[in-house]
């Protein structure tokens, strides 16, 4: 049961302590979560885009490999996810740490199951009303990723407000050519018109480049 929650509750546990691990499952299959474990976070990147977007309960110390360093390197895009960092023994500069790399909590491994589960649910309440947002980032960077690179130029371009003219002079290309490489910008973006590529490109953080007019 979730408890009306707005979308399935999905958990994804990243712990290399196997036995911390199936008690963690078990205690949140028990409250209504879907649950997949992992053993390293290397496991869950590999997976991480494969699954539905939730909850990631990541581990500080992952045997010889760091949580932490994983969420601040950020190997995967965690738009889709809120991560809750957990530790054994918590610390005010590892807390700290976390919270500026984009961990949404932090919490030790020994507190009481009633009281992780309630900010569980806090957590996923928040991240459902933010959720519509961040997977508008995470589709619009998947699109971007398909763009070739002289693609990508001419949508950074088309971002600062140039015309067709301005970028062949700016990449010196006939204004055919950058016509030919923008009707398969849109294309690959799936967008219908410039205004949607851009409106895309935006979302998915490119930064406006503006043509050298001199």
């Amino acid at each position: 049961m979730n408890d009306g929650a707005p979308f399935p509750l999905h958990a994804y546990v990243v712990d290399d302590d196997e036995g911390f691990r199936a008690s963690l499952e078990l205690l949140l299959q028990s409250h209504g979560w879907i649950v997949e474990s992992f053993g390293s976070a290397g496991e869950f990147a590999e997976r991480a885009e494969a699954v539905e977007p939730g909850i990631v309960l990541l581990d500080v110390n992952l045997g010889t490999a760091s949580g932490l360093d994983f969420l601040e390197e950020c190997p995967v895009d965690l738009d889709r996810f809120a991560v809750l960092m957990m530790t054994g023994a918590g610390a005010i500069q590892t807390a700290v740490r976390s919270i500026k790399a984009g961990a949404v909590d932090f919490v030790e491994k020994t507190l009481p199951s009633a009281e992780l589960i309630g900010r569980l649910r806090e957590i996923h309440e928040q991240f459902a009303a933010s959720f519509g947002d961040r997977a508008a980032r995470w589709e619009a960077r998947r699109f971007a990723k398909r763009l070739s690179a002289r693609e990508r130029e001419v949508l950074e371009r088309l971002l600062s407000g140039a015309s067709n003219k301005l970028i062949a002079r700016d990449l010196g290309l006939s204004p055919r050519t950058v016509e030919m490489h923008r009707a398969r910008m849109l294309h690959k973006l799936g967008a219908a018109t410039t205004a949607e590529a851009v409106e895309i490109g935006r979302r998915a953080g490119l930064a406006p480049v503006a043509p050298v007019t001199n």
